[in-house]
C-alpha cells in the first residue's frame, strides 16, 4: 500500500508499507514539496514504524503518526529543515558599470 498525505504544517509524508515475516511494516517520508509517488520522494526524514502489523492499514497509519509526530516536534522547536533559494540573476539597475561596480555620473 501506498499514499501521500498533506500539507501537514506545510509538510507532505509519502508512506509505504512492506510485507514481512512477522507482518507489515509501514514507512514514511517526510517531504517539503509534494512526491510525484512514495518513491520519487525527495524526504528531509525517513521514518519507519514497529514491525508485525496485521494488516497494510495498521502499519501505514502508524507510519503516517509517527511522520506526523516528527513534523509536530520539528515544527515546534524551529528545526524545520530548508532548502535554498535558487540563485536568479540580478539585474544592474541603470548607470551602473559591472566592470568598475560603480555607479556612472551624470
Amino acid at each position: 500500500m501506498e499514499r501521500i498525505s498533506g500539507p501537514y504544517k506545510g509538510f507532505f509524508i509519502a508512506a509505504y508499507t512492506v510485507e514481512t515475516d512477522s507482518g507489515y511494516v509501514g514507512y514514511a517520508k517526510v517531504c517539503l514539496m509534494e512526491p510525484d509517488s512514495v518513491w520519487s520522494a525527495d524526504p528531509v526524514e525517513k521514518l519507519t514504524s514497529a514491525t508485525g502489523f496485521r494488516t497494510e492499514l495498521e502499519a501505514i497509519v502508524a507510519a503516517e503518526r509517527k511522520a506526523r509526530k516528527d513534523i509536530a516536534e520539528m515544527v515546534g522547536s524551529g528545526d524545520i529543515p530548508t532548502d535554498p533559494a535558487p540563485l536568479t540573476p540580478t539585474v544592474e539597475p541603470s548607470g551602473f558599470d559591472s566592470h568598475t561596480h560603480r555607479g556612472r555620473r551624470h
